[in-house]
């Protein structure tokens, strides 16, 4: 485990800070209340991706025999996840796609064939996002060779007939969230001035209210558990208020970023801690390893294989190649780590205590690479 404390002054608009490895330990852990708790795991394994439930306490982690509710499908082209639902879309051919949502707490699924309407087009899908009752796509349709006209799609997903709206938008659409009965949209301007941009559509009416400059390298937007937002950059983020939209903003120094923007899924634990994957750069000889990022105290916690494992452990009882998924059981207490083993199309998942002496609790090997995990 290395921990990295982050120092700054908090204002309206900007945070500015030094970066610098810290002795201190992790301390990011809960006390450990033995619950049980079921997991649904899905697993990628030869390009498809299928579910596996699983049963687990404070001492033991077990397969589920029964069968899990998610339809197993092809690795999809976009995803969203939003607590215990995750949306896919998988493209089907020049145009239309399916959309598909899974829910984790009902173990139920909806699919959605998409823009059958449009007849013969060059139609890209950029990104996903869902509320309880509808679907948002951002996509483009192909002009021409030089000229793309933009749209979010939204459909309800409360009627039994396809119903659904097109929102035109003016710019090249990147990100999607849907929080606090708004859609927020980040967009691109690479006809003129190649900065993003970010809009925000009354879901009600559906109606775009406003519209943001953010200025230029913004990668992606995270939902917190909270409904607020993390708008991702490259050298810094900002923690967005979704009803005010007042943004503060946290710069990173050169050597340190935090690169929760290359995370495909983020999750958070009860005390608002942020769980993803990030790529150590030169500080490990892994490519992607689990880390934490405390947004109350500034602090990223990246946690290194070779800090917490033997050589005997990492290579030959786990054969851990990469860090494919991180999540947090908080009836428990672990850290839970899915990975892929060295060399074949099989992971497995890690449960490690965290805090100052990090361990591994327990170890489940699996027939596919884990890629995404909901505790119930």
């Amino acid at each position: 485990m290395r921990t990295y404390k982050l120092f700054g002054l908090l204002t309206a608009c900007l945070i500015i800070f030094s970066c610098s490895k810290s002795d201190e330990e992790g301390g990011e852990g809960v006390p450990n209340p033995g619950a049980d708790a079921d997991y649904t795991l899905l697993l990628n394994s030869g390009g498809s991706l299928s579910g596996q439930l699983l049963n687990a306490n404070a001492d033991l982690i077990t397969l589920n025999p029964a069968e899990a509710g998610f339809e197993t499908m092809g690795r999809p082209d976009l995803s969203y996840r939003d607590g215990n639902a995750i949306s896919f879309y998988d493209k089907k051919g020049d145009c239309s796609g399916m959309f598909s949502k899974y829910n984790f707490e009902t173990d139920s699924q909806k699919e959605q064939l998409l823009f059958e309407d449009l007849g013969d087009c060059g139609l890209t899908a950029y990104a996903i996002a869902h509320s309880e009752n509808k679907i948002y796509v951002a996509y483009g349709v192909a002009v021409n060779a030089t000229n793309t006209d933009y749209f979010i799609r939204i459909v309800d997903l409360g009627s039994d007939a396809l119903s659904f709206e097109d929102i035109s938008i003016d710019k090249k659409p990147q990100e999607l969230v849907f929080t606090n009965n708004r859609l927020f949209i980040l967009t691109l301007d690479e006809a003129v001035s190649n900065e993003n941009f970010l809009s925000v559509m009354d879901s009600v009416a559906n109606a775009l209210i406003i519209e943001m400059k953010l200025g230029f390298d913004a990668k992606r937007l995270i939902k917190k558990d909270d409904g607020n937002l993390i708008i991702a950059f490259d050298e810094l983020h900002g923690l967005m208020d979704s009803q005010t939209l007042s943004v503060t903003y946290v710069s990173y120094q050169e050597d340190l970023q935090t690169r929760f923007r290359d995370s495909e899924f983020h999750s958070f634990d009860l005390t608002g801690k942020m769980y993803y994957i990030m790529d150590p750069e030169d500080r490990a000889d892994y490519p992607l390893l689990p880390a934490i990022y405390d947004f109350t105290d500034n602090l990223i916690v990246l946690y290194d294989y070779e800090q917490f494992l033997t050589e005997q452990e990492r290579n030959f009882e786990y054969e851990i190649e990469t860090t494919t998924m991180v999540d947090f059981d908080d009836k428990n207490g672990y850290l839970l780590i899915g990975y892929k083993k060295i060399g074949v199309e099989k992971g497995g998942l890690l449960r490690v205590r965290t805090g100052a002496k990090p361990a591994v609790i327990d170890n489940l090997d699996l027939e596919g690479v884990p890629y995404a995990i909901v505790v119930q």
